[in-house]
């Protein structure tokens, strides 16, 4: 419990970090801090962490509740899933799954927020979550050297939370 007490901790900084430091794009740290958890403590646990942190997100924006949770639950579940068909985990292949979850979560948000609520997407140039994909990527980079899972944490683990 202190351990994913811990991670919220990181997602609240990490939140504190994005709204401070970056204007207008920003990466999306929390995508890579509940890949990590994931990655560390198995699925159950890793979709736990996501539901909670997309909560935060969620309510942090005050747009409407539930995208967030979605979008990071779905990729908690992915980055796990995929990791048990994998030989090899590295950073490469790790910077590879965050860019592809990036997308599949920009997706979903756009998804989500152009079916329930007003806000529309249709003339947003598609640079801006290009960036967004890329600063994430980065990020990633730079997280998975000072949150780097090791390989006896990378084994999925079945039981429950």
């Amino acid at each position: 419990m202190k351990k994913f007490l811990f991670y919220l901790f990181l997602a609240y900084c990490a939140l504190a970090v994005q709204s401070m430091f970056f204007r207008g794009t920003k990466p999306d740290l929390v995508l890579v801090l509940v890949c990590v958890y994931a990655l560390k403590y198995g699925q159950v646990k890793g979709i736990v962490y996501a539901i909670v942190t997309g909560l935060l997100l969620d309510t942090s924006g005050g747009l409407i509740l539930g995208p967030h949770i979605i979008s990071k639950t779905v990729a908690a579940f992915l980055i796990t899933s995929l990791r048990e068909n994998l030989f090899q985990w590295n950073m490469y292949v790790n910077t590879l799954m965050i860019i592809f979850l990036s997308v599949i979560d920009i997706i979903l948000l756009f998804a989500c927020y152009e079916f329930f609520s007003k806000a529309s997407f249709k003339n947003i140039p598609w640079m801006i979550p290009l960036t967004q994909v890329m600063y994430t990527a980065v990020a990633s980079l730079i997280l998975y050297w000072l949150l780097k899972p090791q390989e006896d944490d990378m084994q999925v683990k079945s039981e429950g939370y």
